[in-house]
C-alpha cells in the first residue's frame, strides 16, 4: 500500500504594479497579500515594474478583513470618515476578484484617494520634468495655486491600500503625525499577519518618534525572519500645512539588524537595540529635561545612521546630565545614566558602526573612574580635558594626570604619607596599556570613536551620587534586566 498523495491546493497569482509613491506602493503590496491569503503564506517577488504575489487559493472571511480595517479607522481622521466607503468597496471586491492592481487611474475609479495613503496622492507622482511640476511627493507652506489633482482609486486598490495602511505604525510628535511601513528585499514570504506595536509618540521631534517606531517594529519582527531593507513613511503636519512621503533611510540599521540579530542570533546585538528602544520610549514625555531630549535626538540619529559625530554627542551629553544630576533631580536623568551602561553593549556599538577598534583596557577605565570619584565636585572639569584632547598622546597625558591625582588623594584619605613620585609611577604603569594600542588609533575618526566608547565606559564605572528612579522607571529597568538575564541563559 503506497503513501497517500499529498493534497495539492490550487494556487493563485496577483500582480501589483509600482506607481513610484513609496508608502502607497508598500501599503498596496501588504494589503493584497492579506486580502487574498490572510494568515496563509504569500510568496512575494519583486519583478522590477511590479510585484508578483503567489499563494494557495483560500476563501477569505469578511469579518477578519473588516477587523484589520477597523484598526486603520482608529489611526486617521480621514480614514474614519471614509470607513463606510471602504466597507462598500470591500463587499464589491470579495465578490469580484481581480488579479491585476494597476495603482493610480486618474479618470477611472470612484473612490477619492486619502492623503494618509501617501502624501503624494494629493498632487500626483513626479513627472519626467520635475521643474514643471515641483509639488509632487512633498508640499510645504500653503497649498500651491495650481489646481489640485483628484486621484480616484478603483475598489480593489482602495481595499488593498486600506488594509496595508492598517498595518502601519503611527509615529507622532506635536502636530506632526507619520505613518511608517517596512519594505522588504527582492523575494520574501509573508506568513500570517504583521504583528508589532503600532502607536508611538516622542516630544523630541518627529524623526525621533519615527526612529523609535521603526526600531520597535524591527525588534518585534525578529522571529518572522522577514528581510526588512528600509521603511517608508507618509508624514503630515497640522491640518495639511506640510506633507511628504518617501524612505526613512534606515538601510544601515536594517542591515545590522538582519546580520547580527536575525542571521547570527546575537543576544548582545538584540540587547543593544532593546536598550535604545527602552531609552527612547522612557524619555517621550513633554516634561523630559531639555538635555535628555537632546540626547534622545542624538540617539535617534545614531540608531538611524551609526556615526562618530552622534556617538561623541551621546557621550558628551550623558556626562553633562550625570554632572547636573548630582545637584538636582532631572526628568529623564535616570534613563540617561542607564543608557550604554554595560561593557558588552559598548562593545556591540563598535559592531553597529562597522569599525575595527581596539578593546577598552578595563584596568585603565576602572582606575580613571576611581580617580574621578575622589573629586566629586570638580570631576567634570577634568573629564572635559579628556574630551578635548586632540591627539592620543595628549589623551594619555591627561589620563596619567587624573589617575596620579586620584592615587595621591587616596593616600591622603587613607592616612598614608602621600608620595607624589609613587603616584606618578603608578599612573604611568597603568597608562602603559593605552600606549600599546596607540598605533591602531592614528586616524582622527578611529580615535574619536574609540575615545567616546572609552569615556562612556568610564562613566558606567563612576559612582557619583545619582538621582533615584521613579517607580515606573525602576519597573521598566527591572523588566529589561530580567529579559537580558533570560537571553544570556
Amino acid at each position: 500500500m503506497g503513501l497517500p498523495k499529498p493534497l495539492a491546493l490550487p494556487k493563485e497569482t496577483f500582480y501589483v504594479d509600482k506607481t513610484g509613491l513609496p508608502f502607497y506602493d508598500a501599503a498596496r503590496l501588504i494589503g493584497v497579500a492579506h486580502l487574498y491569503f490572510g494568515t496563509a503564506s504569500a510568496e512575494v517577488e519583486d519583478k522590477g515594474s511590479h510585484w508578483e504575489v503567489r499563494g494557495p487559493s483560500v476563501t477569505r472571511d469578511y469579518r477578519q478583513i473588516e477587523w484589520v480595517i477597523e484598526e486603520g479607522k482608529e489611526k486617521a481622521h480621514d480614514f474614519s470618515q471614509k470607513h463606510k466607503q471602504i466597507q462598500k468597496a470591500l463587499n464589491y471586491v470579495l465578490n469580484n476578484k481581480t488579479n491585476d492592481f494597476r495603482g493610480l487611474p486618474e479618470s477611472k475609479g470612484e473612490y477619492p484617494a486619502l492623503k494618509e495613503f501617501d502624501a503624494g496622492l494629493q498632487y500626483g507622482p513626479r513627472g519626467i520634468d520635475p521643474l514643471k511640476d515641483p509639488v509632487v511627493v512633498s508640499s510645504q507652506g500653503t497649498k500651491p495655486k495650481k489646481q489640485e489633482k483628484i486621484y480616484l482609486l478603483s475598489a480593489h486598490d482602495l481595499v488593498a491600500v486600506s488594509l496595508g495602511f492598517s498595518f502601519s505604525a503611527r509615529a507622532s510628535s506635536g502636530e506632526q503625525r507619520s505613518y511608517i511601513l517596512p519594505v522588504f528585499r527582492e523575494k520574501f514570504v509573508l506568513s500570517g499577519t504583521l504583528t508589532y506595536l503600532r502607536n508611538f509618540n516622542h516630544s523630541a521631534g518627529g524623526f525621533v518618534s519615527e526612529v523609535l517606531a521603526a526600531l520597535s517594529v524591527l525588534i518585534d519582527l525578529v522571529g518572522t525572519k522577514l528581510p526588512v531593507s528600509d521603511f517608508v513613511y507618509t508624514r503630515i503636519f497640522g491640518r495639511n500645512v506640510f506633507s511628504s512621503s518617501g524612505y526613512l533611510g534606515l538601510e544601515r540599521l536594517c542591515t545590522y539588524w538582519w546580520r547580527r540579530v536575525v542571521e547570527e542570533s546575537n543576544s548582545d546585538a538584540l540587547r543593544l537595540l532593546k536598550e535604545f528602544r527602552l531609552f527612547l520610549a522612557n524619555t517621550a514625555s513633554r516634561t523630559t529635561h531639555n538635555q535628555v531630549q537632546d540626547l534622545a535626538r542624538w540617539v535617534a540619529d545614531f540608531v538611524a545612521n551609526p556615526n562618530v559625530d552622534a556617538l561623541v554627542k551621546i557621550q558628551q551629553l550623558k556626562a553633562r546630565i550625570m554632572a547636573a544630576s548630582q545637584g538636582q533631580r532631572i526628568q529623564g536623568g535616570y534613563q540617561a545614566l542607564q543608557l550604554l551602561n554595560r561593557s558588552q553593549n559598548l562593545r556591540e556599538v563598535k559592531e553597529m558602526m562597522a569599525m575595527q577598534l581596539p578593546e577598552v583596557p578595563c584596568q585603565v577605565s576602572e582606575a580613571l573612574a576611581k580617580a574621578l570619584r575622589f573629586d566629586e565636585k570638580g570631576w567634570m572639569n577634568q573629564f572635559t580635558r579628556l574630551e578635548n584632547a586632540g591627539t592620543f598622546s595628549q589623551f594619555i597625558q591627561q589620563v596619567e594626570h587624573i589617575i596620579s591625582r586620584g592615587y595621591y588623594r587616596e593616600q591622603q584619605e587613607s592616612g598614608q604619607n602621600p608620595d607624589i613620585r609613587q603616584a606618578l609611577t603608578r599612573a604611568r604603569n597603568i597608562a602603559e596599556d593605552l600606549r600599546k594600542i596607540e598605533s591602531q588609533l592614528r586616524d582622527d575618526r578611529s580615535f574619536r570613536a574609540w575615545k567616546a566608547i572609552f569615556l562612556l565606559d568610564v562613566l558606567s564605572r563612576a559612582r557619583f551620587r545619582k538621582e533615584s528612579a521613579p517607580e515606573s522607571e525602576e519597573a521598566s529597568a527591572s523588566e529589561e534586566a530580567s529579559e537580558s538575564k533570560t537571553e544570556e541563559g
